[in-house]
């Protein structure tokens, strides 16, 4: 290794190694001094280059690495000094003690930050790039001249040590928290390096790895929560041993107590201040947050509201919260939503208030749509607590003056007819209040069913994935209608019974129930009534109770002269897609506006949606009585199609009208006797099929709707002996 105190080649060259006496370090560097040399005479170019400062930002030297060409590295200060002879010069030579900080004009210019030391310059600056709210300081001349620093400037600051991962950084580190203490700093801790670093690891390291903020303040908190030390330890007194007295006060004097850190759970809570907390029905709490110009609703359990918490406190203190503190808070602010605040009615992308329709834009201002018998507006208020999930995106935003006629041009449906059933889905989806029909979108491959579905969820809930996949169970569907306002699966080949059943709770209102994690008693409850799409090649609607909730959309096959590229018809929907949802919003107003005024003289099953879409006509450019002539006919083909798939409610048909015209009466074994009498084999063997009596009997009571839509009455009787009576509606007649 070359020689530190080597003086510089030219004007200093006949003086001896070392600082001659009589000579005196200059600090801050003089503006009238030479300028730095860039070489050294030796050494060469400099790899690195580090700038020293004084707490009011003068200069006072460089730290300097230079590289050799075996691989290692050289470093050398770089300090000013005025000479026995008056002159000023630049020498290779460290500062006399105590040397300078780097960092030191950062850490006078931000007095209330936090603190980092690293080791070395290079990862001084590293980690301040991935901590910019954090001082990053650091000793010259390396780790083991960190008792020749002046750590002066750490009085009643909080400091944290980032050193290397070997030895020689962790004599340090634990060499410079004994020197923060001693020169007064408010709070030590030392961080320890990760699982499976490399030896020397340090903050430059986590920067080539790709660290980022959030990851390096996550790490930054894993240090050992610092504690405050007591009033009564002396600068520069190291504490006393257990067993030893001591003249200062102890942990458990209370004045003392009194001025420790608040725990860092009621620093977090502290910073709730102005946040208002409330509940819901089932006691489960959330939050309304200021954020600029307006307010956000988060479940106080949503990594949402934990990442704005996390953020809040990195801001104020620089320093990312543990996570158990994290949760200690949000169970404490939960306790307090649930016991000091009010209820009220979390509303997921739509929501109603005093007669009047709410729409959730999810832009980032948090504005929506407000609906009532005279328009439509904008708010950046609406007095109804929307929340929103992560896959929620912004709705297009809507444009007044158009008419839902332009959604016809990307639409292939077969009639007039399913496309005024398709504009009565969609108001009734923008509707805060179901039930909801479930709108199937049924046609050979190639008609576009996919593409559809999703032109049409982007008008009512847009999503990150705006169609998926069937649910695998209960559980996974729970989540989708707990995540969104929309349920959207594509390409289905089949509806299984137990999704069946979901699909119809969901959209007419029903709830699910589940055990709450982690509790052997506790019930988790879901109450949701969600629109829903489907869309698939084969019908979807074969079991009865599905197909009666059902509006069937037939889509035509798409002649190649008539197909458009994606990026075309994508072009124009952004386009057309504002103008369709202002007129659909126009279309919820006039049905608003009528609704009280329409009496329909025979009410279907899904009545609500029915009467409101017949209000809704005028909007729709069509007559009145259009759209209840196109659900009933539309009812019609369903059932028929749900009646023909089921072998069960065929076979009975069948066997009442060849065997029993006047009607069967009888047992549900004899039935199904008599059905597997009539019934082939490869018909038995179905899994349709029923099996036994009592599997016979809960399917006549699935199939009874579709067999009345055949003109039969259906009965259970119970009078001793359990009865099943199917009569034809000539023969009940008679």
């Amino acid at each position: 290794m070359s020689d530190p105190f080597a003086p510089l080649a030219g004007p200093g060259a006949r003086e001896t190694a070392g600082r001659p006496a009589g000579a005196v370090c200059l600090r801050p560097v003089p503006a009238d001094a030479p300028p730095a040399p860039e070489r050294h005479p030796t050494l060469g170019e400099a790899a690195g280059r580090w700038v020293y400062r004084d707490a009011a930002g003068e200069l006072v030297g460089f730290a300097l690495r230079f590289d050799q060409p075996d691989g290692g590295k050289e470093f050398r200060p770089l300090s000013c000094w005025r000479m026995p002879d008056g002159r000023m010069a630049w020498r290779w030579t460290a500062w006399p003690a105590p040397r300078p900080l780097y960092g030191h004009d950062r850490l006078a210019a931000a007095p209330a930050a936090p603190v980092l030391v690293a080791e070395g310059e290079k990862a001084a600056d590293a980690a301040g790039r991935l901590l910019p709210a954090v001082v990053v300081i650091t000793s010259p001349n390396g780790s083991k001249s960190a008792a020749k620093a002046d750590w002066a400037p750490l009085a009643g600051r909080r400091v944290i040590v980032w050193p290397d991962a070997d030895e020689a950084g962790a004599a340090y580190g634990t060499a410079v928290v004994a020197l923060a203490d001693g020169a007064g700093a408010a709070s030590t801790a030392i961080l320890s390096p990760p699982a499976g670093a490399a030896v020397g690891w340090d903050a430059a390291d986590a920067e080539a790895e790709g660290w980022d903020a959030a990851r390096a303040a996550d790490f930054i908190a894993s240090a050992a929560v610092p504690v405050a030390r007591p009033d009564g330890a002396r600068a520069g007194k190291p504490p006393v041993a257990a067993g030893k007295k001591s003249s200062g006060r102890t942990d458990s004097d209370p004045a003392t107590a009194r001025r420790r850190r608040p725990a860092q759970r009621d620093s977090l809570m502290g910073l709730c201040e102005g946040v208002g907390l409330w509940h819901d029905e089932e006691g489960e709490g959330f939050a309304t947050i200021p954020v600029a110009q307006h307010v956000e609703n988060w479940r106080l359990d949503s990594k949402f509201f934990r990442r704005w918490l996390a953020v809040r406190a990195y801001e104020a203190d620089g320093l990312a919260p543990g996570g158990q503190a994290l949760e200690d808070a949000v169970r404490v602010l939960g306790a307090r939503a649930y016991s000091e605040g009010t209820e009220r009615a979390p509303c997921l992308r739509v929501g109603a208030s005093e007669g009047r329709s709410y729409i959730d834009l999810c832009d980032s201002a948090w504005r929506a749509v407000e609906i009532d018998a005279e328009g439509w507006r904008i708010v950046s208020a609406p007095p109804v607590a929307f929340i929103r999930s992560g896959q929620m995106r912004p709705l297009p935003a809507p444009e007044a003056g158009y008419l839902v006629e332009e959604l016809r041009g990307f639409v292939n449906v077969e009639r007039d007819d399913d496309f005024v059933l398709l504009l009565a889905w969609l108001v009734a989806a923008l509707r805060s209040r179901g039930p909801y029909p479930i709108l199937t979108f049924a046609g050979e491959q190639g008609t576009g069913k996919s593409t559809l579905s999703r032109l049409v969820r982007e008008l009512v809930d847009p999503n990150a994935a705006p169609i998926r996949a069937a649910p695998r169970d209960d559980r996974d569907l729970i989540v989708a209608a707990v995540n969104s306002h929309v349920i959207a699966l594509d390409n289905l080949s089949a509806v299984p019974a137990w999704l069946a059943d979901g699909l119809c709770r969901l959209a007419t209102g029903g709830g699910f129930a589940s055990r709450t994690l982690h509790t052997d008693r506790d019930e988790s409850v879901l109450q949701a009534v969600r629109p829903i799409i489907l869309n698939g090649i084969p019908s979807l609607t074969d079991r009865a109770d599905l197909a009666s909730r059902a509006v069937t959309v037939r889509l035509k096959p798409i002649a190649e002269t008539a197909r458009r590229g994606e990026a075309e018809m994508l072009a124009n929907w952004q386009t057309a897609a504002p103008r369709i949802l202002g007129a659909l919003f126009d279309a919820i107003s006039c049905g608003m506006r009528r609704f009280d005024s329409i009496q329909l003289d025979r009410l279907p099953r899904m009545a609500d949606f029915a009467r409101f879409a017949s209000a809704c006509e005028p909007a729709f450019g069509c007559e009145d009585g259009t759209f209840l002539s196109a659900y009933n006919a539309n009812q019609s083909d369903t059932i028929e199609t749900t009646f023909e798939a089921d072998p069960v409610a065929v076979a009975v048909r069948d066997l009442i009208r060849n065997d029993c015209p006047s009607g069967w009466h009888g047992s549900a074994t004899d039935l199904l006797s008599a059905l597997n009498m009539k019934a082939s084999e490869s018909v038995k063997r179905l899994k349709l099929w029923p099996a036994t009596a009592a599997s016979l009997g809960n399917r006549i009571d699935r199939i009874a709707p579709v067999l009345r839509a055949q003109g039969f009455i259906v009965e259970r009787r119970h009078s001793g002996v359990r009865t099943i009576s199917i009569v034809p509606l000539a023969s009940e007649a008679m």
